[in-house]
Formats: C-alpha cells, sequence, structure tokens
C-alpha cells in the first residue's frame, strides 16, 4: 500500500475522531429537545429600610417569633478547666452561685452539657459570666445553640 495514502487515512481518521469526540476549542451543541424552565427573580426596590427579599411559600417569622431554623432548639452550657483566663473576665467562686446555677454547673461537670432555656435567666448568667472557680481549678462555661 502506498505510504501517503496510509499517512492521509491516519489523518482523516484523527479529524473525524477529533470532531466526535468534541476536541479542544469546541463548544457543546445544545440539545433543541430539553426545555429550560427560567426561574423568577426579584429585582429588589430602592426603600427607606433594608428588606429581605422572601421567596413565595417561606414563613416569615414575626418580631417575637424565632426563625423556624431555631424554633425547637435548645440550648446547652458546658464547662472545661482552664489554665489562663483574661485579665478583665470575673471568676465567680462556686460558693457564690445559686442553687440554680451550682445545679446547672454540677449537671455540665458530671454530664458533660446541661440544656437550659434558650434566652431565660440561665442563659444570660452564663454567656455573660463563664468563668467559675470551683475546688482550685478555674472552669469556662460555654453555651452552645443549634
Amino acid at each position: 500500500m502506498d505510504p501517503r495514502r496510509v499517512a492521509l487515512s491516519a489523518l482523516l481518521v484523527l479529524v473525524v475522531a477529533a470532531g466526535c469526540l468534541g476536541g479542544p476549542g469546541t463548544k457543546p451543541t445544545p440539545d433543541p429537545s430539553a426545555t429550560t424552565t427560567a426561574t423568577p427573580t426579584q429585582t429588589p426596590t430602592p426603600t427607606a429600610s433594608p428588606t429581605a427579599t422572601v421567596m413565595p411559600g417561606t414563613p416569615t417569622p414575626t418580631p417575637s417569633e424565632r426563625p423556624p431554623s431555631t424554633a425547637n432548639c435548645p440550648a446547652y452550657v458546658s464547662v472545661d478547666p482552664v489554665d489562663e483566663v483574661p485579665d478583665d473576665a470575673t471568676v465567680i467562686p462556686y460558693e457564690n452561685l445559686s442553687e440554680e446555677r451550682r445545679s446547672e454547673f454540677d449537671a455540665a461537670l458530671s454530664e458533660g452539657d446541661v440544656e437550659i432555656d434558650d434566652g431565660g435567666e440561665a442563659y444570660s448568667f452564663w454567656v455573660d459570666r463563664p468563668y467559675v472557680r470551683y475546688e482550685g481549678t478555674v472552669y469556662r462555661a460555654v453555651v452552645a445553640v443549634c
């Protein structure tokens, strides 16, 4: 067989294969049978105060209501020993805690954490005063809400 004919045949095979495989620099051809649905978007209008765009069907919380993502989410307090306390921190002696706070501290220490009312008195206390000295060790309370 003629070498030019073999080279021409090989070149033809490469060109056809490159076209079928979508070689470099090619763009995919859109499928005319595929249908697309445009998602409607809302264009924000300028207002005196910023407003959130709410999709239809999304529940909107009222000012006194928590958002649905945290509506049934309890708060937990855990306590861990610390080696260093910030200079501006107040460390409360365990003996000075109220009976309720001592009970929460004890439960957090023995069980790892304890559930408290999110936004309640215990929540405010542990968020504002996280350091407690107990039996010679300083503990830091951490409040977590899902």
